[in-house]
C-alpha cells in the first residue's frame, strides 16, 4: 500500500473496529476531536475536527475533509478518596477503558454566489453531520467487604454510577464574505444516567444487621441548538458561539429505596420525570496563524441552572407496615462556570506537525448530597501533547492528554446518611483521530483489495 493512502487506512479502520463507549457537571469529560483535544480543547476560532459542530459550527467551512473521526483508544484512571467505608478508611481505585468519541461527515454545497475575486471563500457553504459523546462519567466499587474499626462487625459495599450525554445532528456553515462566516447546528441530545448503593453491616453474632441499598436511572432526549461566527483579520482569527438552554422532549426515571435500622424498615418504589440538560454556553476564542506555528486561546462560559439535572418520583413508601403514597424529588444545580483552554501547532515541516494544550475542566455541580442527583464534584486541570501527520490522504493524529483532579464524592462510611467525602485522581487518555476524504477512502479500500486477491498467472 503506498504511504500515502496510511492516513486513509487508518480512519477506515477506526470506523470499522472501533470499540464500544464505556461527566457529570463537566463540560470538558470527553476530549472533543483530535486536534483540537490536543490543543487544549481549542478550536472556537480554527476547529477544523470533528469538534467544531460542538464548539462553534461556524468553523465547519474551514473543514477540508469529508470525513473526521476521533477516538479515545484507551483511558487510564486512578482514584483515591478518603473515609469511603469506615472514618479514616481510605480507597484507591484503578481503571482503563476504550472511549469512542466524534465521528462526522461533511458535504460541500453548491456555492451561493459567484464573488468577484476568483480566489475569496464569500459564498462557500458547508453542510455536516456528527454524533457525538460530549460527557461521560464513570465510578464502581463492587463486590467489597471490610472489617470495620467496631470490633466483631463486618461491612460490604458495593457502589456504581454513571453519566453519559450524546449528541447528533446537522449543523449548516457559510462563509458570509471571505473573512466572515456563520454556522448553526441542531442537536438532538441523549442524557443516560444510573446510580446504585448497596451498603451493609453486620455483627458476626449474627444479632444485628444494618442495610442501605439505593438505586435510581434516568433517561432524557432533547435538543439545543449552536449558534456560531468567526471573523478573520490578516492572520488573526476571532470566533464566537452561544449554545442554547437544553428543550427537554420526554424524560423518565425509576428510584427504589430500602433502609434497614435498628430493628425497622423503610422502603420507596417510585418513578416519574427525568431531565438531565445544560444550561446557556457562551464561548469566545482568538487564534493566530503564521506560515509554520498556530496558536490559539479560548474561554467557555456557562450559566446557572437551579434544577440542571432532576429525578421528580411519584410512589409507594412502605414503614412499619403502613403504605403511603408519596412524593419524592431529587435534584443537582448547576453553577455558574467559566473554562478556558490554550493551544499550538508547530509544523516541523510541510507533513509533520506537534501539538500541545493545556486547559481546565472545573465542575458545575453546585453541592452533594443525599437529595441530590450528582454523586461527585470533581476539578480537572488537563494537558495534552501530540503528533500530526498531514498527507495527501488525510490526516492522522496521535496523542495523550493527561489531567489532576480533586473534589468531592459522595461516600458511604456512616450509610444510610450519605456524606461526601475528598477524592483526589488522575489519568491519561490516548487519542487517535482521523480525517481523509471518500476519493482517497475508495482509493485505499482499492489498494487493500489488490492485496488480499490472489493473482492468477496465465500460462
Amino acid at each position: 500500500m503506498a504511504l500515502k493512502h496510511w492516513s486513509a487506512s487508518v480512519v477506515v479502520a477506526i470506523a470499522l473496529g472501533a470499540p464500544a463507549a464505556r461527566a457529570q457537571g463537566n463540560y470538558n469529560s470527553v476530549a472533543l476531536g483530535g486536534r483540537s483535544a490536543l490543543m487544549g480543547d481549542t478550536g472556537i476560532a480554527i476547529g477544523t475536527d470533528g469538534a467544531a459542530p460542538f464548539l462553534n459550527p461556524a468553523t465547519v467551512v474551514r473543514v477540508e475533509s469529508t470525513l473526521a473521526l476521533s477516538v479515545s483508544i484507551l483511558s487510564l484512571d486512578v482514584l483515591h478518596a478518603s473515609s469511603w467505608y469506615a472514618q479514616g478508611a481510605d480507597i484507591s481505585r484503578i481503571s482503563g477503558n476504550a472511549v469512542p468519541s466524534t465521528a462526522c461527515l461533511f458535504f460541500g454545497l453548491p456555492q451561493l454566489y459567484a464573488p468577484t475575486d476568483k480566489d475569496s471563500r464569500a459564498g462557500s457553504q458547508k453542510l455536516a453531520a456528527c454524533f457525538g459523546t460530549t460527557e461521560l462519567q464513570q465510578f464502581d466499587w463492587v463486590g467489597q467487604g471490610f472489617q470495620t474499626a467496631t470490633p466483631g462487625t463486618i461491612e460490604t459495599s458495593s457502589v456504581r454510577w454513571g453519566w453519559q450525554r450524546f449528541a447528533i445532528g446537522p449543523t449548516y456553515a457559510v462563509n458570509v464574505t471571505d473573512a466572515f462566516a456563520l454556522g448553526a447546528s441542531l442537536q438532538g441530545v441523549f442524557s443516560n444516567f444510573s446510580s446504585f448503593a448497596s451498603v451493609g453491616s453486620v455483627s458476626t453474632d449474627g444479632t444485628t444487621a444494618n442495610v442501605f441499598e439505593d438505586g435510581a436511572s434516568g433517561s432524557d432526549f432533547g435538543l439545543t441548538a449552536v449558534l456560531g461566527a468567526t471573523l478573520a483579520i490578516d492572520r488573526t482569527t476571532f470566533g464566537a458561539s452561544i449554545q442554547s438552554p437544553d428543550f427537554s422532549v420526554y424524560g423518565h426515571g425509576n428510584l427504589s429505596d430500602y433502609v434497614t435500622q435498628a430493628g425497622t424498615t423503610t422502603t420507596y418504589v417510585g418513578q416519574g420525570g427525568f431531565h438531565g440538560r445544560e444550561p446557556a454556553r457562551f464561548g469566545i476564542g482568538i487564534a493566530y496563524q503564521a506560515p509554520r506555528v498556530t496558536f490559539e486561546i479560548d474561554g467557555h462560559l456557562a450559566l446557572a441552572d437551579g434544577h440542571a439535572i432532576e429525578l421528580d418520583m411519584q410512589g409507594t413508601e412502605l414503614s412499619g407496615g403502613a403504605s403511603t403514597q408519596a412524593a419524592l424529588t431529587r435534584n443537582t444545580r448547576f453553577q455558574p462556570t467559566v473554562n478556558v483552554g490554550a493551544g499550538v501547532e508547530y509544523f516541523t515541516s510541510k507533513s509533520l506537525s506537534l501539538l500541545g494544550g493545556v486547559a481546565t475542566d472545573f465542575s458545575a455541580v453546585d453541592g452533594l448530597g443525599a437529595n441530590a442527583v450528582a454523586q461527585s464534584q470533581v476539578n480537572r486541570l488537563l494537558a495534552s501533547f501530540g503528533v500530526g501527520s498531514h498527507t495527501e490522504a488525510g490526516t492522522l493524529i496521535i496523542g495523550t492528554q493527561a489531567y489532576a483532579g480533586w473534589g468531592r464524592m459522595l461516600g458511604y462510611a456512616n450509610a444510610p446518611a450519605v456524606a461526601p467525602t475528598n477524592v483526589a485522581s488522575f489519568g491519561l487518555l490516548f487519542v487517535l483521530a482521523g480525517a481523509t476524504n471518500f476519493r482517497a477512502i475508495e482509493r485505499t479500500l482499492d489498494e487493500m483489495r489488490k492485496m488480499v486477491t490472489p493473482t492468477t498467472n496465465h500460462p
